[in-house]
């Protein structure tokens, strides 16, 4: 039997198909690892922990804030080593979890140094930055919800969640209030006196607004504007003007008003009025309304070249249609600017037109037109389309033409930069308008004597309407006088050299124009000295003079000692009268000398700040008198921004937000920044640079501008 299935099984084993070895489970001991005896790999938490020797059980210390942790290899592991690295508070790496670590960055509000600013994710001054961009930029509310600008913030910061747009509108009305309420704080605490600027202004909703900006120094004595309101009035009339800026100042606790700054509509003079008239009630007018009405010198000056310029020669004219030609289409213009090469030119601005409302724009038209004068004149040989146009009765700029051009523009200049003086909003310009307003008057004089000069006629309607605002003496208001007499760099000394040339050393009109002026400055120093005296406390009282031990009613005056009394005070009288006055000091004192070339350097409140010890009556009359702006154009800036925030595609923005909006840039804005007023020009400068770049890298390297192979230009860095 055994040997039968011994047999049988041999049979079967030679029968049986043998399967591939690959399908077969691995015989014998697992294949040992090539590094089995190698020491196991050091986990990368013992970079920052040290092992503390002889310690039962095993314990680690962190290398930064020494915090100790078990670490028995068998019972405890690194796995608790590990959670504490993610939360150590002093580990470098770490920042996002600590709210007293800051990194280095660039700042924005001091030129561009490195400072330091926090690294932790706050996602409420998130909100709060995005709805100063909102604010400040002049977005729309919808711009949170554009897809370019969700990519953008996803970039820079994946963690926050973009707001609403009605959110963010609630964060920017949020931050209206409690600017206002440090605002308010700011009046009581460093304004002794404001000068205000009121303007009216019909909006794209058919709404009129009217606005009202209050001007100050700090006790820094920094100049400082606030617009304090930009709300619908119901018309332009001058009461309803009146009693809208009262209920303004009211609300803002505004009692102490130096003057107004107005233009000369008719309505102004009525608001002004009944506004004196309510100050004086309150006691808050300074010197019984002294120079309380400040009509606008841009807007007097706007007047009086409007007049020159309706009798203008007709060069202005030629010049004016040859503009208009190549203006007209763009054919033209690109024959123009063949001809401006062919002449060689290398001016990058373009002519311009002007606007018939705007003298300024007339200057400026002159001004880049005659800079081509060859380009015309070369157009003119050229393009016969160009003379053709001409043969209506008028004809080309001539020879003589341009040189009346040239008269012109040097004529105007001095207007242009007068006003350019008196439009300054960002600091003091009480004290430059007087200057401008001699040299002016002593100009039209002069040329009103030339009866065969080119401006015969020009002058005489001019100087008609100078004498109308500023030679009356009822009109001129007498601050911008005080303005300059209170620069060290001219006095009084400058107003009288002044008048020689304008009404003659001898005249009337000079004598009695300075005998009112040293009234009125000795006027307003008395008022202030008394003030001051009163403040310091410099007249002693009866209970002063009585010993610590006694009393006023124990103290016996006799006859005798009343008369000694007297005496003393008549002696002290008598000292005051003899000494020289502060104001007197200070009209003695030699004036500053300076250059022309430092004269735009000099900042006359960093002077009487430095002085305030040595004039203190006087350093306070300048510090209620100079904010005066001598121009409306603080109000009409801020109608611009209206223009922009209550635009077309935004005309159903409440009043109260758009007030909101408005009042709130103002009040960010010195805080934050130093703003300059926008270049749009620029915009032409540096999109051509930017494609001159590209250009040539293009040229260089023979690929097209969209190849992504360009390297950045060095005009985009």
């Amino acid at each position: 039997m055994a040997e039968s299935s011994a047999m049988e099984q041999d049979t079967l084993t030679a029968t049986t198909p043998i399967e591939p070895t690959a399908n077969l489970p691995p015989i014998g001991r697992k294949k040992r690892r090539a590094n089995a005896n190698a020491i196991r790999k050091r986990s990368e938490v013992w970079d920052h922990f040290n092992l503390i020797p002889n310690s039962d059980p095993a314990t680690a210390a962190c290398k930064y804030c020494h915090q100790k942790y078990m670490c028995d290899s068998k019972k405890h592991g690194t796995s608790n080593l590990k959670s504490h690295m993610k939360t150590c508070p002093k580990y470098p790496l770490n920042l996002s979890t600590d709210s007293t670590q800051t990194v280095l960055t660039y700042s924005t509000t001091q030129g561009g140094v490195l400072v330091q600013t926090s690294s932790r994710f706050d996602p409420l001054g998130c909100r709060k930055g995005l709805a100063y961009f909102i604010i400040l930029d002049e977005k729309p509310f919808i711009t949170v919800e554009g897809e370019g600008f969700k990519y953008f913030c996803n970039q820079m910061q994946p963690q926050f969640t973009i707001p609403s747009r009605r959110t963010i509108a609630r964060d920017c009305f949020q931050i209206y209030l409690d600017e206002k309420v440090r605002l308010r704080a700011l009046f009581k605490s460093d304004c002794s006196r404001v000068a205000i600027t009121t303007d009216c202004w019909t909006s794209v909703q058919n709404l009129n607004y009217l606005t009202l900006t209050a001007h100050f120094i700090d006790r820094d004595w920094k100049y400082q504007k606030r617009i304090i309101s930009f709300t619908v009035i119901p018309n332009h009339r001058g009461k309803t003007v009146g009693k809208k800026v009262e209920d303004v100042l009211k609300e803002w606790g505004l009692r102490n008003v130096s003057t107004i700054t107005v233009n000369n509509a008719a309505s102004n003079d009525v608001a002004v009025k009944y506004l004196e008239q309510k100050i004086r009630n309150m006691n808050g007018l300074l010197l019984d309304g002294f120079g309380f009405h400040m009509r606008c010198c841009a807007h007097i000056l706007n007047l009086v070249v409007r007049d020159g310029l309706k009798v203008a020669s007709t060069s202005i004219s030629n010049v004016r249609n040859a503009i208009r030609f190549v203006r007209s289409s763009p054919h033209r213009a690109l024959k123009f600017n063949e001809c401006v090469g062919y002449a060689g030119i290398t001016c990058k601005k373009s002519v311009c037109l002007d606007v018939s409302t705007r003298w300024n724009s007339t200057y400026l038209m002159l001004e880049a037109a005659e800079k081509f004068k060859t380009a015309f004149d070369k157009l003119e040989d050229m393009d016969e389309d160009y003379r053709e146009f001409f043969d209506g009765g008028d004809s080309p700029p001539s020879s003589e033409d341009w040189d009346n051009v040239r008269v012109f523009v040097k004529f105007l200049k001095n207007y242009y930069e007068a006003t350019n003086v008196f439009s300054v909003s960002t600091k003091a310009s009480l004290h430059t308008a007087f200057p401008f307003l001699a040299d002016i008057y002593v100009e039209l004089k002069q040329l009103n004597m030339d009866l065969n000069g080119l401006f015969a006629n020009v002058v005489r309607d001019m100087l008609d309407k100078f004498k109308k605002y500023w030679i009356d003496i009822t009109k001129m208001n007498q601050l911008l006088y005080f303005g300059v007499i209170f620069d060290p760099r001219y006095k009084l000394r400058f107003v009288d050299w002044c008048f020689n040339d304008m009404y003659g050393q001898s005249s009337e009109t000079k004598k009695s124009l300075l005998e009112e002026i040293n009234n009125n400055l000795s006027k307003i120093f008395m008022v202030y000295k008394q003030a001051y005296d009163n403040a310091e406390g410099s007249v002693p009282s009866m209970a002063a003079i009585v010993s610590h031990g006694e009393t006023a009613a124990t103290v016996e005056v006799t006859a005798r000692v009343a008369r000694q009394n007297a005496f003393q005070q008549h002696l002290q009288s008598m000292d005051s009268v003899e000494e020289e006055t502060e104001l007197q000091s200070y009209l003695k004192d030699k004036c500053i000398s300076f250059s022309e070339k430092d004269k735009d350097k000099f900042d006359i409140l960093c002077w009487w700040k430095h002085n305030v010890t040595k004039y203190p009556v006087l350093s306070q009359i300048v510090r209620d008198i100079m904010p005066t702006p001598v121009s409306t154009v603080a109000s009409e800036s801020a109608f611009s921004t209206g223009g922009r925030v209550l635009e077309v595609y935004r005309s159903s923005l409440k009043p109260e937000m758009a007030e909101a909006l408005i009042c709130a840039q103002n009040w960010l804005r010195p805080s934050l920044y130093q703003f300059k007023d926008s270049e749009f020009n620029e915009d032409y400068e540096i999109s051509e640079d930017v494609l001159e770049g590209f250009n040539e890298i293009s040229v260089g390297s023979g690929a097209p501008l969209s190849s992504s192979t360009q390297s950045q230009p060095s005009g985009c860095a």
